[in-house]
């Protein structure tokens, strides 16, 4: 049968902004995305792209939820001149619904279970072990087998974040949070960029100087995206039984290069702020909304066998897929109702809130700020 060994993808897009930001990654957060090459394993597409749909859901939702937290630590901005720049600390907690799912539920068209009693798998963010496998079966030949690939036992998506922002004229900041393009180890090219506008309502309102609260209004914009290599092998292609009519080439030929899993976000929210500030203390609370796209492609070519009749037998005959999947997921939050509270010490600040939403949100931040 098919083999199908796809290199680990040891580290998700969270882990490498924790190398980024310089900061120590545990074991957890280092969570893979699994041996998501195995999952390519059929001439159509639709049965891959289920399995990654259902596998990546808590990871989209929450990163996508995640890059739309930590814009704001008070309802007031800075004054004019002032500054800041934070590090921004945000944990989306999965559901539990979202944590595993059903293979036989989910419509696979040419994949089967191998054990019909055992049709749970875990999800990205569901448990470190799994046992449930699927197999492509046709004309009596067993064309693939391989287990689903288990969840990182970790019902939280971290989303490391930094940031800056600026005092404008008329009580408004912006803020801004950029990584330009670069490289990081074997994960190819890594970028982010985002935008926020926070701007205070009191001017505009009859009596608002002398309004005990703050009212403000903040939208904000972020782009992230990154990649991972692949390593999918027709590890057990015998060159004696096994037809190659293509002459793509056992596990070592150069056909299987440059297989590559890409992933982008692009995230915005926009927010009503209300809050009260205080020497050395703000609490801020508010609502808004939300919403979150993410697109994950698979680039490359994959080997998978076909049943062909040969000589008066079926034998296995291998192919290659190219370019496989492309999908878009939105992510699951769409309304969000926020509350923090920040500590302002000489200098550097501290900030905690929680957002409640289909996925919440724990944020944490430390930084530097004047005014």
């Amino acid at each position: 049968m098919l083999k199908i060994t796809s290199s680990t993808i040891s580290a998700s897009i969270l882990a490498i902004f924790l190398a980024v930001s310089a900061l120590a990654p545990t074991q957890k957060t280092m969570a893979q995305l699994g041996d998501l090459g195995d999952l390519i394993v059929d001439e159509g597409r639709v049965d891959a792209q289920l399995l990654f749909s259902e596998y990546l859901k808590p990871f989209t939702n929450g990163f996508g939820a995640g890059v739309n937290s930590g814009w704001i630590d008070r309802a007031r901005s800075h004054g004019l001149l002032g500054f800041h720049v934070k590090v921004n600390f945000s944990a989306a907690i999965v559901p539990d619904i979202d944590k595993s799912f059903l293979l036989d539920e989910i419509g696979l068209t040419r994949l089967q279970l191998a054990d019909p009693n055992r049709p749970e798998t875990p999800t990205f963010s569901g448990s470190s072990s799994s046992d449930a496998r699927l197999v492509l079966r046709e004309q009596g030949l067993d064309l693939a087998e391989f287990t689903m690939p288990p969840g990182t036992g970790f019902g939280y998506i971290m989303t490391p974040m930094i940031q800056a922002g600026l005092g404008l004229p008329n009580d408004t900041d912006v803020m801004i949070r950029f990584v330009p393009p670069f490289s990081f180890l074997d994960y190819g090219e890594m970028y982010l960029y985002g935008i926020g506008v926070k701007h205070e309502l009191n001017q505009w309102l009859p009596g608002g100087a002398f309004l005990p609260l703050t009212f403000s209004v903040m939208a904000g914009y972020t782009s992230f995206g990154t990649s991972a290599g692949l390593r999918a092998r027709p590890t057990d292609f015998d060159p004696q039984n096994d037809l190659d009519p293509k002459n793509l080439g056992g596990p070592e030929s150069d056909t299987w290069s440059g297989q590559e899993i890409q992933f982008s976000t692009d995230a915005w929210t926009a927010n009503l702020i209300v809050g009260k500030s205080i020497p050395m203390l703000s609490v801020y609370g508010g609502v808004g909304v939300e919403g979150s796209t993410t697109n994950v492609s698979v680039e490359g070519d994959f080997p998978y066998y076909e049943p062909v009749f040969h000589e008066s037998e079926y034998r296995r005959s291998l192919d290659a897929l190219t370019d496989p999947l492309e999908i878009s997921f939105d992510g699951a939050n769409r309304f969000r109702a926020m509350a923090g509270v920040r500590i302002s010490l000489p200098l550097l600040t501290f900030n905690v809130d929680y957002t409640y939403a289909d996925y919440s949100i724990v944020t944490a931040g430390i930084g530097v700020s004047l005014r």
